[in-house]
């Protein structure tokens, strides 16, 4: 583990102005860990030319007291997929759970494709998970955790974002009715839809369906999102809202356009 502080940001406030200071993360007290862990499993341990399946994962954790019982509601959160530690309520450290995560991963690995392929040679058997963390500061004392997967298969790779916001005041992870309204899903579909139209030019809701937006689902704000300083971002991954060629969507929108709709 690399344990390390985040530098405090030096913010100045010129004579006659008054500024609101954002606390920093080191001013909060928090600490950050990263864990590293990597494992291989043969399909075939016996054989010399087996299909193999590779676990490569990178998480930051919180290593201070006040904030490290975040680290097992992060873990549960869908950041590691299969989500393996939702079958148990007990509380997990970083280690316990990224150990177990592996375990059963390579288990279930050698348990479902042992019955599928026999020929060792078929590359399509050798599958891979890779996931990488990193953190982005965002609107008041709120940290949007941000874990970016690889899954490979044979020739076959799909990458996706899961975000996972963080109030680090309140120590409880954040969900679309932490920060809307009631009822703010409608002006919230509005939003999307009228700043998406601007991001792809499609000129209208029309426009928008002829590109490939939506044409299986009706708009609506994922609970996948990044809530910066400013705005608010919906992620949504690959082949979520349109054709997956597109790759994964990204749709801004200011706080000042949906201040009706905000909580906070």
């Amino acid at each position: 583990m690399r344990p390390f502080l985040l530098p405090a940001v030096l913010t100045l406030c010129l004579a006659l102005g008054s500024c609101h200071h954002k606390p920093t993360l080191q001013e909060m007290g928090v600490v950050l860990d990263t864990l590293s862990a990597e494992a291989s499993a043969a399909l075939w341990p016996d054989s010399t030319n087996s299909p193999q399946c590779h676990v490569s994962l990178e998480l930051i954790t919180f290593s201070n007291k006040e904030h490290s019982p975040l680290n097992d509601s992060l873990l549960r959160s869908g950041i590691l997929s299969p989500e393996y530690l939702s079958l148990t309520p007990i509380s997990l450290t970083p280690r316990q759970a990224v150990d177990s995560f592996i375990s059963r991963y390579t288990s279930d690995y050698r348990e479902f494709y042992s019955g599928i392929y026999t020929d060792e040679g078929d590359s399509a058997a050798t599958i891979g998970y890779n996931l990488r963390t990193s953190i982005e500061e965002g609107r008041d004392s709120i940290l949007t955790y941000k874990a970016r997967i690889t899954n490979r298969q044979g020739s076959l790779t799909t990458e996706y974002t899961r975000c996972v916001n963080i109030d680090l005041g309140g120590k409880r992870l954040l969900h679309l009715d932490d920060v809307f309204v009631p009822g703010a899903t409608k002006g919230l579909e509005e939003a999307i839809t009228t700043k998406l139209v601007k991001q792809t030019d499609s000129k209208s809701v029309t426009g928008l369906h002829k590109a490939g937006f939506f044409v299986n689902s009706d708009v609506y704000p994922t609970g996948n999102f990044i809530l910066g300083d400013k705005s608010i971002t919906f992620v949504y991954v690959a082949g979520e809202i349109a054709d997956r060629d597109k790759g994964e969507i990204m749709v801004e929108v200011n706080y000042s356009d949906i201040r009706n709709l905000l909580k906070r």
